[in-house]
């Protein structure tokens, strides 16, 4: 069973009395930095060549040493170990360029078919990989050729020994250094193993952000253009070709999900797997097995940094790769389910074989066979991990990939070493490692309310209100949007950007690299990061405080994150998470910025602030408020889950009412407070309906309901429009114009409402 301590890396004694003695050699004067030059100079000596190719790898490399210089916090082992991956990586690109001046054919050897498997990390790529390389007709690049992909060995035979003695030996090592990573991560010299090892060649790959905190360099490569480095790999694999022919290729690395576009292109005609699986679980494996491969490297590795970076890096890759499939062709991608293949891993092998024009023969099935009986899971360990190890929660996980789960059906998974609450354990039987949704499930909520939302939408047309003209501006206004990092509020938050406005998103722990994103989409460099947790009143005032400290005056704050759970969760501090989430952390923000003077009313038409919130048509069709046990926690299934969101909805527009009242006493408007439901939006509400609804639900969501960039009309009017700014009250839904439900604008509600949710405001204050 692997260890979960992972901020205390496993070091053998000799290791620990090399890393002192390298410490020692600082105050000496010896150098712990690595430098390109010497890196050069080192594999030039060896090899007695110049010519390393001229296809930009030099910038890369001089970008990776200075990040790895000055982040990554190396061991002196660390630092050797990296120094000689990297020399050798430079060893490699000498031979291959004087092995194809000596033998220009190789540049005409066509590959013959290949087939990528991709997909998140462990979501079963390797298996996979594995079983279609025992087909006889299929190879892949075996551990060997991807450390060595050319040899100075000469005769076929002797060179193969080469290779097969250095891989032995570096399996060896990291078996040495960390014995529990096999568990992790099989490794062996014989196995085809990732192709990202030759991606290493031009330093451009996942490889070095996934064994160092290199953020620096992390973050200029997802800006770069791949095309060259796809090309220089497609030479490789001609010079591996050349060595050992064979008539199709298998590749894999889940690095490819990133730059799907740019394989395509180069590797035209390929056949493109993708795996799926549930991401609370490969997350969680995922971040586990950096943090080992980082243990080899750093006495200083960070669970919780490993968990923010991975979250937002995968949560990239799996957008990117949905942008990508939408603009190909159809029938270029195959979809294989983790729990398809693990149930009947011939059979899908031999899918993807029939796919690819690939025969499948009883050989074939008898190799697969054999790979299996050899290979059993779990053969050098369990690997035991879980999310919260690393600052994550399903909560969050949830919600970076509830689009992406929607899209494929991906059904939720229980997590190794994560033991089900009573009402989460299965029933009946299921599927090895996975709940089966309980049959109360509310499907007819759901479907009733995405039936009144695609009514609305057809009955959209002729709306009260043009939008915002694209000329109209606030610049230097400072907005406050919650929930940025997705859906309708980061569609907001890019518009608001580009209308000058200075942003601050408020999001959730996880999203590092929302800024940049929405730098990108809307030109401006004026967008800032704040992480809240409103489902955690301690992250709210946290975020209050960072706000009044730093002296920042909001103009326009747009209420937008919200939660739709499909059973009753209760908050750190004992609340149930949809009426926190949805109203009080809501109503506890708005208290305290009217308090510090975050948001300060004014009479001046033009500096009137604005507070938006976000609402929804669902609450006129919930349950009266009930004031008797007004935030007190109440356990609710499935069933209940739609009406007790519509229920938060009615609270918030209750609350948005009664705010407006208080406001705004006499003639002028001093703060212009408003609320709108966006209609039907393709986002994320069906991220934990049952597995049998999303069939029907995602498609839906797809094809008929607006984008959230569409469907921002309503709340760019509200914060942008001039109408809005002098006025308060509005509420509406998508462009119309509407009022709220007779019991949000009953005065006597609203009085009742701000009484008892004052108590808990109040409350509050013993979080701070």
């Amino acid at each position: 069973m692997t260890s979960t301590d992972y901020e205390n890396p496993y070091r053998p004694v000799p290791i620990r009395i090399f890393n002192r003695l390298g410490r020692a050699g600082l105050h000496i004067g010896l150098s712990d930095r690595l430098d390109v030059g010497a890196l050069r100079e080192a594999a030039q000596r060896k090899t007695g060549l110049t010519d390393f190719g001229d296809d930009g790898h030099l910038r890369a490399l001089n970008v990776l040493v200075a990040s790895i210089n000055s982040e990554a916090r190396l061991t002196p082992t660390g630092r050797q170990i990296q120094q000689s991956r990297l020399v050798a990586a430079l060893v490699h690109r000498l031979r291959i360029e004087d092995l194809l001046k000596r033998h220009p054919e190789i540049d005409d050897i066509g590959l013959g078919t290949i087939i990528l498997v991709t997909g998140l990390q462990r979501t079963g790529t390797t298996l996979l990989q594995r079983l279609l390389n025992s087909h006889p007709e299929v190879r892949g690049i075996s551990g060997a050729e991807a450390l060595v992909p050319v040899s100075t060995a000469d005769g076929t035979e002797r060179a193969q020994r080469t290779r097969q003695w250095r891989a032995v030996l570096a399996q060896k090592t990291i078996s040495y250094l960390a014995p529990e990573f096999m568990a992790i991560h099989p490794i062996g010299h014989d196995q085809a193993e990732e192709d990202v090892l030759l991606l290493d060649l031009n330093f451009m790959s996942q490889s070095a952000e996934a064994i160092m905190h290199v953020p620096s360099y992390s973050r200029w490569l997802e800006e770069q253009d791949h095309t060259q480095t796809y090309h220089y790999f497609r030479r490789v694999l001609k010079v591996l070709s050349w060595q050992r022919p064979g008539r199709a290729w298998v590749l894999k690395t889940p690095h490819h999900m990133e730059y799907l576009d740019v394989f395509g292109k180069v590797f035209d005609g390929a056949t493109i797997v993708q795996t799926h699986r549930d991401p609370r679980v490969t997350l969680a494996s995922f971040c586990s097995m950096v943090a080992h491969g980082r243990g080899i490297f750093s006495d200083l590795v960070d669970p919780a940094e490993i968990g923010q970076h991975w979250c937002y890096k995968t949560h990239r890759m799996v957008d990117v790769a949905m942008q990508t499939r939408a603009e190909s062709p159809a029938g270029r991608f195959v979809d294989v389910s983790y729990y398809d293949l693990t149930n009947d891993p011939i059979a899908e092998v031999r899918r993807i074989c029939g796919l690819a024009g690939i025969g499948f023969d009883a050989e074939a099935e008898r190799e697969a066979g054999q790979y299996m009986a050899a290979n059993p899971q779990n053969q050098f360990g369990k690997h035991e991990y879980k999310l919260s190890d690393f600052g994550l929660s399903e909560q969050i996980v949830d919600e970076a990939f509830s689009s992406y789960r929607e899209a494929y059906a991906i059904p939720f998974e229980e997590a190794p070493s994560q033991p089900s609450s009573a009402h989460d354990q299965p029933t009946g039987e299921a599927p090895s490692g996975m709940t089966r949704e309980k049959q109360t499930f509310p499907g007819s909520a759901i479907v009733n309310a995405m039936s009144a939302a695609l009514r609305d939408l057809r009955d959209s047309k002729n709306p009260d209100l043009s939008p915002v003209p694209d000329d109209v501006r606030i610049d230097g206004k400072t907005c406050l949007v919650t929930g940025a990092n997705s859906g309708v509020g980061r569609a907001a938050a890019v518009d608001l950007a580009r209308r000058g406005g200075n942003m601050i998103l408020a999001c959730r722990p996880g999203h590092v690299g929302i800024c940049d994103e929405i730098k990108r989409q809307s030109g401006s460099e004026t967008v800032e990061l704040i992480e809240v947790d409103l489902a955690d009143l301690r992250s709210v005032h946290r975020c209050c405080d960072q706000l009044h400290e730093r002296g920042i005056r909001i103009d326009i704050a747009l209420m937008n994150a919200g939660l739709l759970s499909r059973r009753s969760r209760q908050t750190p501090q004992g609340y149930e998470v949809m009426f926190a989430v949805n109203f009080l952390a809501k109503r506890v923000m708005i208290d305290r910025w009217l308090t510090d003077g975050v948001i300060r009313p004014s009479s001046h038409p033009s500096e009137t602030p604005r507070i938006v919130f976000v609402a929804s048509e669902s609450h006129r069709s919930c349950d009266p408020i009930d004031f008797d046990r007004f935030g007190a926690y109440t356990e609710h299934a499935m069933t209940e889950s739609m009406q007790r969101y519509g229920q938060s909805k009615l609270t918030l527009c209750t609350f948005t009412t009664e705010l407006s009242r208080r406001l705004n006493q006499g003639e002028s408007i001093d703060v212009a407070v408003h609320a709108l439901c966006p209609g039907g939006v393709a986002t994320n509400i069906a991220r934990e309906s049952p597995t049998l609804l999303k069939p029907i639900i995602s498609p839906v969501l797809r094809l008929f309901f607006q984008s959230p960039e569409k469907a921002i009309g309503p709340v760019v009017y509200l914060c942008c429009a001039e109408e809005a700014g002098s006025s308060t009250g509005m509420y509406l839904h998508m462009m119309h114009r509407k009022q709220v439900s007779p019991p949000a604008s009953d005065p006597e509600n609203g009085t009742k409402l701000w009484e008892a949710s004052e108590a808990l405001v109040a409350e509050s204050s013993e979080f701070r």
